[in-house]
């Protein structure tokens, strides 16, 4: 898990978020408590949170208040890429260095991804560097489609595509 990661690399405080259903939020603390040290546990915080949300006590508390948004794996769902964006820009300090930091698998499609930078960018975000990386390591450069969107699916399963997106200036 991305947070807990964050966690134990000394961030100074972590938000992890999930959709905000007891089963989801009860099995993230019990992985945090068995993951990061008791003493330490206070800077990993665990919250509901749903998508495009800006009026909730959590949401508006938070407006503009994180430098780093990490944002793993929650791009499957295409309908939904338009609240998610709306989010991190909602959340995101406005900065010059604040930064989202997207990782994602091609498990469910490379078009399902590629939807997600295209309406990150239609709504503020730009792409600062994005590539792809195997399992072994080796890096690619990005793209919406290889092979003529009939990318093995065995094949595509060993690769991530890691991007770190910024707010539009101009």
């Amino acid at each position: 898990m991305s947070g807990i990661t964050a966690c134990l690399a000394g961030a100074q405080e972590t938000w992890i978020t999930d959709y905000p259903a007891k089963e989801l939020l009860d099995n993230i603390t019990r992985n945090v408590q068995k993951a990061i040290a008791p003493e330490y546990q206070p800077q990993c915080q665990i919250q509901g949170y749903t998508w495009g949300d800006c009026s909730s006590d959590f949401a508006v508390k938070n407006k503009n208040s994180f430098s780093r948004i990490l944002a793993a794996d929650c791009f499957w769902m295409p309908w939904e890429h338009e609240n998610l964006v709306r989010s991190m820009l909602y959340l995101m300090d406005m900065s010059p260095d604040a930064r989202v930091l997207a990782i994602a698998g091609f498990h469910t499609g490379r078009a399902k991804l590629a939807g997600f930078f295209d309406e990150a960018e239609a709504q503020g975000l730009v792409v600062e560097h994005i590539h792809e990386e195997d399992v072994a390591g080796n890096r690619r450069e990005w793209a919406k489609e290889r092979d003529g969107g009939l990318e093995n699916h065995t094949e595509r399963k060993r690769w991530l595509v890691l991007a770190v997106l910024k707010r539009r200036t101009t």
